[in-house]
């Protein structure tokens, strides 16, 4: 038999304040007897449902899906805010006995959440399922309070955590992050996610106008599966995670000058992402380079000249220095 376990489960897109409030408290629940002492006395309805005496740790389990839901229900509207990979890593940073990847497939997704929670009993000796508020599973969709009804007849208790809010009291959810994207509402993403949320790639050549005609050279980046802010000029940081920057040392990190768009005043055909790398001057196409947002500065604008283009992107670099000084 399987030890028992406590167990979380979700998309975890972001790893956003949300997520880790739940995360770390189920961390908390299975590491110390007198956490779990205190959670039952504030929910007492649970403890029937909880096969563990309190003094037996329980093995914490996160489970995470692969692929997205969205990609096998066809969500063509659905976009990630973090690579597979990358949410794969960090959830993995957390001090958990283990992170799973729970395969996605149409017969899965078949399933209802009466089969869901019997799967859940027999794979993972389950104990104690932690949930968001909003978490459904199954083809029925079934929401905390069936979950809960479930969980009673398969032996496991069920808990949803109240949702994590903003100062406002908005509730942090990886939709809203990304609707705070994509209307360039960088510090309301930031704030939820809990971290400068960041794009990374491969240095592409671009236009080659960047530092010949206008003094200030650029770093491209080609991205196609992350959502990328809306169009315009952005305050950010940007890291070159390359070894000739990284030998010996952490990576390095420069102040920068993002435009996402079409450089309207040399009508490009095609979106391209450029950063402008504030007191640096290597050769780094092909590095790989992390671009972090941290301010939204101005939409794009279509200039006369290349000479008024230059005044104002020298205007830019200027405030862009001031706003990321006070962000240090």
């Amino acid at each position: 038999m399987k030890p028992c376990s406590i167990l979380t489960i979700g998309n975890f897109d972001g790893v956003h304040l949300g997520h880790r409030h739940i995360i770390e408290h189920l961390i908390q629940f299975a590491s110390s007897s007198a956490y779990r002492e205190q959670f039952f006395e504030k929910h007492q309805e649970l403890i029937p449902y909880y096969r563990l005496d309190m003094q037996t740790n329980p093995v914490s389990c996160l489970l995470t899906f692969k692929p997205h839901p969205a990609s096998v229900l066809g969500n063509k509207f659905y976009i990630p805010l973090m690579t597979y990979e990358k949410r794969l890593g960090v959830l993995n940073a957390f001090p958990l006995h283990n992170v799973e990847e729970l395969p996605f497939t149409k017969e899965f997704a078949a399933k209802t959440s009466e089969e869901f929670c019997e799967f859940l009993a027999g794979q993972y000796n389950i104990t104690m399922l932690f949930i968001g508020h909003d978490f459904k599973i199954g083809r029925d969709r079934a929401g905390k309070e069936k979950l809960a009804e479930l969980g009673k007849q398969y032996g496991f208790a069920v808990y949803a955590h109240a949702p994590v809010l903003l100062e406002n009291k908005e509730i942090i959810s990886s939709t809203k992050i990304r609707e705070a994207l994509l209307s360039a509402d960088i510090k309301k993403a930031n704030a939820m996610l809990g971290y400068a949320y960041h794009l990374s790639g491969t240095v592409q050549h671009g236009f080659s106008r960047g530092g010949k005609l206008l003094g200030f050279p650029t770093a491209n980046l080609l991205e196609d599966t992350l959502i990328v802010p809306k169009n315009g000029v952005y305050a950010t940081k940007v890291k070159i995670l390359d070894s000739r920057f990284t030998e010996n040392v952490q990576s390095p990190e420069f102040f920068g000058m993002t435009n996402i768009g079409y450089n309207p005043t040399f009508n490009n055909d095609c979106r391209s992402i450029e950063t402008f790398i504030f007191d640096f001057d290597a050769d780094i196409y092909d590095c790989e380079i992390e671009i972090s947002f941290y301010d939204f500065l101005r939409n794009e604008k279509k200039f006369n000249s290349a000479e008024e283009l230059i005044r104002q992107l020298t205007e830019d670099k200027q405030n862009i220095q001031t706003i990321l000084t006070a962000n240090r």
